[in-house]
């Protein structure tokens, strides 16, 4: 609307001024318009310019029409010779502006969102590194990062908190101090030359001389400087402590299992023989006879012995374990192993069991023995699928696990110790059953048509009796 007034207003000042060619102002309006305008009606603004420019031009001034002298004259036909050229000049001038401007207008939006949108990624990559150093700052973990000679480049607080730098910047600091293993890594990859990524557990030392376990998650990278190194280190000194005293704890709540199991045999037989010795009795000069008193003094020393391991077996705190954790725990030690054998595991495990008295390790140890003894049984088997669940029946959890293996040929001989043919002492099921009894609960073949079926059976914690 702006251009076409102008347009209006510059058509006007011709007409007032008939002497004088103002028809370059016509570029005024194209110029302005052309931001607005596509280009067709670019076009058309140029032709109309242009049939302006040339109607209201001076020249046309000596052309006459009957008998009378024109000011203005809008009829082509009437026009001086070279008019048409001239309006065709005009017009493709007009229009090659306007095209330009448009263009140029074009490149300048182009250039507008460009910078618009980077800034916004701008924006938006600060915001990600602020968060990248909010993540790292606050990470309980330390994060290190080398330069190619093992020093410190960036490390968060928990790193200066690790090797005991509170005090003292730990930027330009040698690794080798303080964790060695990083050192080498960063010497094996430049002489190497491919990338590292992997965890190691060594030693670590802090400021002050004391060592700790490290667990390192480290890998390498190239630089313009040279070959660098970032690491993520975490203390597993407590995490080492832990596990050896719940592994000793284990160790010894077995030993306590295995010992009372092998005790009550050895009283089961101490008491066979106790009788057959009295009996022995009623023979003529058998009671008289040194070998015959021998016998019976041994007898009554292992007795003794039963008694006392005996005792030493009952002589335990009363455990609880969670049997859903346990049964986690379970698969992802199992799960590994079983599908690198071409295993195909299923899990049913009903989402209420309760608290079962039993210890948690040694209830682990059991559900690992009996995966592995399914493994093996496997081994040969067309069809290979193990199937674990666990569910309350009656007063009692129930963890069966079933597999597709050849089956039992002589269920009775199961729980028998070192049986003859059986994988390593033939002791893992007769422990196993030790494990669960000892807790009150039990374990038990289950004849199947089609493979195998071993049922752990455990007390609820709110039904659990002594074992």
């Amino acid at each position: 609307m702006l251009a076409s007034l102008m347009v209006a207003l510059i058509a006007w000042g011709d007409w007032v001024l008939p002497d004088i060619s103002i028809g370059f102002l016509y570029l005024v309006p194209i110029l302005l318009s052309a931001a607005a305008l596509n280009k067709k009606q670019i076009f058309a603004m140029a032709a109309v310019c242009g049939y302006f420019r040339e109607a209201f031009d001076p020249l046309q001034m000596t052309a006459s029409r009957m008998g009378h002298e024109l000011r203005v004259e809008f009829n082509p036909e009437f026009w001086v010779p070279g008019s048409a050229g001239r309006m065709l000049v005009s017009v493709m001038g007009f229009a090659m502006a306007g095209f330009f401007v448009s263009e140029l207008n074009q490149r300048r939006r182009m250039l507008s969102d460009h910078l618009k949108d980077r800034e916004r990624h701008i924006g938006l990559r600060l915001e990600a590194e602020r968060q990248l150093r909010i993540l790292i700052e606050t990470s309980p973990l330390a994060i290190l990062t080398l330069d190619q000679t093992g020093h410190v480049v960036l490390a968060n607080e928990s790193a200066r908190q690790l090797l005991a730098f509170e005090d003292e910047p730990l930027q330009g600091a040698a690794v080798e101090n303080h964790l060695p293993i990083l050192r080498r890594m960063l010497q094996s990859h430049q002489s190497g030359g491919a990338n590292i990524r992997t965890n190691v557990e060594c030693k670590g030392q802090r400021r002050n001389g004391e060592v700790f376990l490290a667990h390192v998650w480290l890998s390498t990278y190239r630089t313009s400087g040279g070959p660098g190194l970032a690491a993520v280190v975490w203390d597993a000194s407590e995490n080492l402590r832990d596990r050896e005293g719940a592994g000793l704890d284990s160790m010894m709540a077995t030993s306590r299992v295995l010992i009372g199991a092998i005790s009550h045999e050895i009283r089961n037989l101490a008491s066979a023989a106790a009788s057959s010795h009295a009996a022995l009795v009623a023979l003529p000069g058998v009671a008289g006879n040194e070998h015959y008193q021998v016998l019976g003094t041994l007898i009554r020393g292992l007795e003794k012995i039963a008694s006392s391991g005996l005792r030493v077996a009952s002589d335990r705190e009363r455990v609880v374990a969670d049997l859903g954790t346990v049964l986690d725990e379970t698969r992802i030690v199992i799960e590994s192993s079983l599908r690198e054998a071409g295993i195909e595991v299923t899990w049913d495990v009903a989402d209420d069991l309760p608290l079962v008295q039993a210890d948690h390790h040694s209830l682990l140890q059991v559900f690992v023995n009996l995966a592995r003894n399914s493994q093996q049984a496997m081994e040969q088997s067309q069809q290979r699928e193990l199937h674990i669940s666990a569910r309350l029946e009656s007063d009692l959890v129930l963890v069966r696990f079933r597999d597709t293996g050849p089956g039992v040929a002589h269920p009775e001989e199961l729980f028998r110790p070192f049986q003859p043919g059986a994988h390593s002492f033939g002791i893992g099921l007769y422990i196993s059953r030790a494990i669960l009894r000892a807790h009150g609960g039990g374990l038990r073949y289950e004849p199947q048509d089609v493979g195998s079926c071993f049922a752990a059976e455990l007390w609820p914690v709110e039904n659990a009796i002594e074992g």
